[in-house]
């Protein structure tokens, strides 16, 4: 039950801090980290594709809810949570089994968690801001917003996964 509300109280903190303090961020048209599929990045490996998909869909929910975006969001998070386990695959270089616990984000080699991070932040930016534009008139904008966006966001997700699983979930 404890593991529970903290997996709430992060995707409760990702969703604030994208909604009131980085949406509200105006560096430059080209910065817009999304950090929020933080939460689909910490989910236990062995969390069950159908519940995967559901809490993907429920932060995409919660995220256009509250920016009024209407349904990028869910797109974009509903796709990353439902190729979550082949990213997985891709990362690890090998499928998980029914050992994985909570905690085996630690056991994934370092070189390969970032690439975890990198390739599901990849996916859910390449997602949004395609779905965004709509249009391949203005693909090097969008490739730009994309390269810019995923820099600041890969930063900021590894640094909290990585407090997240030492910090608190270790405790």
């Amino acid at each position: 039950m404890q593991k529970n509300l903290t997996y709430a109280g992060a995707f409760l903190a990702l969703v604030l801090l994208q909604i009131f303090l980085l949406d509200n961020i105006s560096l430059s048209v080209y910065f817009h980290p999304l950090i929020y599929v933080a939460f689909i990045i910490l989910l236990p490996l062995d969390t069950k594709p159908i519940w995967m998909v559901l809490l993907s869909a429920l932060l995409g929910i919660t995220i256009d809810v509250m920016t009024g975006m209407g349904g990028l969001n869910v797109i974009a998070t509903t796709a990353t949570g439902f190729l979550r386990p082949f990213i997985i695959k891709l990362a690890t270089g090998h499928a998980l089994g029914s050992d994985v616990s909570e905690t085996s984000l630690h056991r994934i080699p370092e070189k390969n968690f970032r690439w975890y991070i990198i390739a599901m932040v990849g996916l859910h930016s390449l997602i949004y801001f395609f779905m965004e534009s709509l249009s391949m008139l203005h693909i090097i904008h969008t490739l730009l917003r994309l390269i810019v966006s995923d820099i600041a966001a890969v930063l900021f997700i590894y640094y909290f996964v990585k407090l997240f699983i030492e910090k608190i979930l270790n405790r």
